[in-house]
């Protein structure tokens, strides 16, 4: 009987710590295999854990993180009973209230790995293996589809984009940036006595992986990976020699693929004068905000025809609704219909394409705060455990991975998806989880 219980448990750690190592590649059959993950996993996790998951005694950075998933929650039923008192009972506004309570999951996943972490049940391996290898595939995949025009199963590129497995989903640029640097760290642990041979492979690897983002058409994934070269760069000593010399090398092969692609050239160049525009734009927009100018004494707008902008004023516009509270998850759809789309450059979408802005609309004031509060908790963990990040061993290679992946992916100068989405939302909580899974180890 014991001997059974005992193969049980060893089962139950070895499924557990495999549909951990699954999410990577749940990101790339889309949401629903994702959702169905997460389920598995927290059940596991449950199961695993049973009575000890209510004991857990959460630290500052669970606690804030709480607090941010109860704002998302009070925000939505603050509208919803705001709703049901001027416009009466909606189906659409009772969702958005039961959505933000499935949210909860992701705080549950968050829990879940953190304490398996503890209990020295997931060993991280089966995710290391996944993350390392998936980006790789994607970026060979979408390198043979810019050639060929259509990947290794028949997949066939849309409007300049090469999307691999995502199909008529043009995030194939954002996967391989999002695990690019669980790959390079990956490779540095493996070959960390081999010198000559480490700077060839991990060269040519990054190569391959910015090469990858670059035929994809994603831009702003390629400007993250090289800032991530760069951060990269700082947290780890063993990498000071390649990081450049690969840095260098990329730019190369960047500058010869736009000089042979003339999309390629015209894209960059576009994207070049989009960001001039906007920081013109946003100038102009607390201008207006700070004034009200007659109609012949306004400066015109730089034309564009990046979207980006007009979303972040409609976010603006929409925020003001309700400053303090914000008006509740997926709101934004609906709210920006009620903008006055005569004022200029305003643009209504089912989400603002920002994660700062979107927040700022959607948990007010109040779910802001409680961000800036994370990030600033997130630097002072930089800061006084930077010393410490200057190790080869395979744990604190992937807690940099994990630390350089949150940081581009919380960059706040990006244009993003909805937060609230299901990949988006777990691989903030997968990155936040790793991260927090490994203060012991620091603390150590």
């Amino acid at each position: 009987m014991i001997l059974n219980k005992k193969i049980f448990n060893t089962n139950c750690i070895f499924f557990t710590n495999f549909v951990f190592g699954f999410f990577p590649i749940s990101f790339i059959l889309g949401n629903l295999i994702t959702n169905i993950n997460i389920l598995l996993f927290c059940f596991l996790g449950i199961f695993y854990l049973k009575s000890r998951i209510l004991e857990i005694k959460f630290n500052f950075s669970i606690k804030i993180i709480f607090i941010f998933f109860l704002i998302i929650f009070f925000s939505t039923a603050l509208s919803f009973i705001k709703s049901l008192y001027s416009d009466g009972y909606e189906y659409d506004n009772l969702l958005k209230l039961v959505k933000s309570i499935l949210f909860f999951r992701f705080f549950l996943m968050l829990i879940i790995v953190c304490l398996l972490s503890e209990s020295g049940v997931l060993n991280f391996k089966y995710f290391f293996l996944t993350a390392v290898f998936s980006p790789i595939l994607i970026s060979f995949d979408i390198i043979y589809q810019y050639f060929f025009g259509f990947n290794i199963i028949g997949l066939e590129g849309y409007f300049h984009h090469n999307s691999s497995f995502f199909g008529d989903e043009w995030i194939a640029g954002g996967f391989i940036q999002n695990f690019s640097f669980f790959s390079v760290l990956f490779l540095a642990f493996k070959l960390k006595d081999k010198k000559l041979l480490k700077f060839i492979l991990i060269t040519s690897l990054i190569c391959l992986l910015g090469v990858g983002i670059l035929f994809s058409g994603n831009r702003m994934p390629l400007i993250l990976f090289l800032l991530g070269l760069i951060i990269i760069f700082v947290l780890s000593k063993k990498l000071k020699k390649i990081i450049p010399a690969s840095f260098l090398i990329l730019s190369i092969i960047i500058w010869i693929a736009a000089s042979f692609d003339n999309h390629i050239k015209k894209s960059y160049l576009s994207f070049y004068l989009n960001v001039k525009n906007i920081m013109v734009d946003l100038d102009e927009l607390s201008t207006e905000s700070r004034s009200n100018m007659k109609p012949k004494e306004e400066k015109k707008w730089l034309p564009t025809s990046n979207s980006f902008k007009k979303l972040i004023f409609t976010g603006v516009d929409t925020w003001k609704f309700n400053k303090i509270f914000g008006n509740g998850i997926k709101s934004f759809r609906d709210d920006c219909i009620k903008v006055n789309m005569n004022k200029k450059n305003r643009l209504c979408a089912s989400h603002p394409h920002n994660y700062y802005i979107e927040i700022l609309t959607e948990t007010g004031i109040i779910g802001f705060i409680v961000i800036v509060i994370m990030g600033v908790a997130f630097i002072a963990f930089l800061f006084r455990n930077f010393k410490f990040l200057n190790d080869d061993s395979q744990k604190k290679l992937i807690l940099i991975a994990s630390i350089t992946s949150l940081i581009l992916e919380v960059f706040p100068f990006k244009q993003t998806g909805s937060i609230f989405t299901t990949n988006n939302a777990t691989y903030i909580i997968l990155i936040a989880s790793l991260i927090l899974s490994q203060r012991k180890l620091l603390n150590k």
